[in-house]
C-alpha cells in the first residue's frame, strides 16, 4: 500500500521533507506547490513529482495527504482547507499563531476524521529519544533548565516579521516547549520576561515554566547568539540523578553511584535522520495506512501555542504569572 502525497511549501522546510520522504517506498509524491513559481518546479523535479500552484493543484494531482511546511501564518488556513477537501494534513508547527486558529484547527481535525500530524521532529532526535527512554524507564524529572539559542533572526527573511511568524518563540521556542510537556509534564502556568535585544522583536527571553505536578522548569532562549553549539540544552534534574542533552545527538546521565559517568555521543547516519524527520514521517504515512495514531497530535499541537500565547501575556504583563488556557 502507499500514499499519494503532496507538498505545499516548497523552502528549506520542504525540501527536508521531500529527503525524508523519499526513503520510504510507501509515500508516493505527485505534487510540489509553491506561490514561486521557480521553486515548485524545482522542487518537483527532484521529487519526479508535478509542480503545481495551490492545494486545489495538489488535490487535482490525487494527493491523499499533504505536507503543509509553509511560512507559519498561512499554516491554520491551509490546514482548514486541506481537512475540508478530505486530506490527511501533516503541519509543520507552529499549527497557528494565534490560539483562536489553532482551536478551529483543532475543531476541525476531530470532525473532519482525517489524520493530523504536528511536525516536532525533536521527538524523534536521537538526544530527547535517550532522554525519554530513561524515563519510561523510572527516572522522575522533578525540575529542568532548558535554553535555545539562534544565530541569526534574520533567516529567513520573514523570520523577524510578527504578522507571519507569530514572534521569535513560535518559530524556534516552540520545539522546546513541546519537549518540556513531552519529557516533564503540561505547562500550567507562565511567568516570563523580555527583551527587545537586537531585533524589533523580542529576542531574549526568560520563562518560568510550571509544570503539572509542581514541577518547576527554567527556560531561556536567545535569538541573536552565535551559531556556536550547543544550541540546545536540556537538564532534567531527579533523585540525586541528572539527565542532559545537548543539541540532538550528545547525552549524559549521572546518578548517586555513578556522578562521573562521561558524555555519550549518539550515532546518526545523516542530518535528516539526526533531526527526525525520516522517522516523523515514516510515523505519518502509518497513521495514513491506518497503521496507528499520528504521535504528535492536535492536543499537543494546541497546548504547545497556548503556552506561547500565555508567555507573550506574561511579558507584557510585566512578568506575571499566566495561566496557559485549557482546550
Amino acid at each position: 500500500m502507499s500514499v499519494k502525497v503532496g507538498l505545499i511549501g516548497a523552502g528549506t522546510m520542504g525540501w527536508r521533507h521531500l529527503e525524508a520522504l523519499a526513503r520510504d517506498e510507501r509515500a508516493q509524491v505527485v505534487g510540489v506547490a509553491d506561490a514561486v513559481e521557480a521553486a515548485a518546479r524545482a522542487a518537483a523535479a527532484e521529487a519526479g513529482a508535478k509542480p503545481c500552484r495551490d492545494l486545489a493543484d495538489l488535490a487535482d494531482a490525487g494527493a491523499e495527504a499533504v505536507f503543509v511546511t509553509l511560512p507559519n501564518a498561512f499554516h491554520a488556513q491551509v490546514v482548514l482547507d486541506a481537512l475540508d477537501r478530505g486530506l490527511h494534513v501533516f503541519s509543520e508547527k507552529p499549527m497557528a499563531i494565534t490560539l483562536a486558529d489553532g482551536r478551529a484547527v483543532a475543531e476541525r481535525v476531530r470532525r473532519a476524521g482525517r489524520v493530523y500530524q504536528m511536525g516536532f521532529n525533536r521527538r524523534w532526535s536521537p538526544a530527547y529519544r535517550f532522554l525519554r527512554s530513561r524515563i519510561d524507564a523510572g527516572f522522575v524529572p522533578y525540575s529542568a533548565n532548558v535554553k535555545m539559542n539562534d544565530g541569526d533572526m534574520l533567516t529567513p527573511s520573514w523570520y523577524t516579521n510578527v504578522q507571519i511568524s507569530g514572534g521569535f518563540m513560535y518559530d524556534t521556542a516552540v520545539h522546546l516547549v513541546d519537549m518540556v510537556a513531552w519529557l516533564v509534564g503540561p505547562v500550567e502556568r507562565v511567568s516570563a520576561l523580555g527583551r527587545r535585544s537586537c531585533y524589533p522583536d523580542y529576542d531574549d527571553i526568560a520563562m518560568l515554566l510550571h509544570c503539572r505536578g509542581d514541577r518547576p522548569v527554567a527556560f531561556t532562549t536567545c535569538g541573536h547568539a552565535s551559531w556556536a553549539p550547543p544550541q540546545e540544552r536540556v537538564e532534567l534534574y531527579g533523585d540525586h540523578a541528572l539527565l542532559v542533552s545537548e543539541d540532538l545527538d550528545r547525552v549524559r546521565h549521572t546518578t548517586r553511584e555513578t556522578p562521573e559517568a562521561p558524555w555519550e555521543q549518539l550515532p546518526s547516519p545523516d542530518r535528516v535522520t539526526l533531526w527526525g524527520y525520516v522517522d516523523e514521517d515514516r510515523e505519518f504515512v502509518d497513521a495514513c495506512l491506518g497503521r496507528g495514531q499520528p504521535p504528535v497530535g492536535v492536543r499537543d499541537a494546541l497546548h504547545s501555542i497556548a503556552v506561547l500565547e500565555a508567555a507573550y501575556a506574561s511579558i507584557r504583563n510585566g512578568g506575571a504569572p499566566t495561566p496557559v488556557a485549557q482546550e
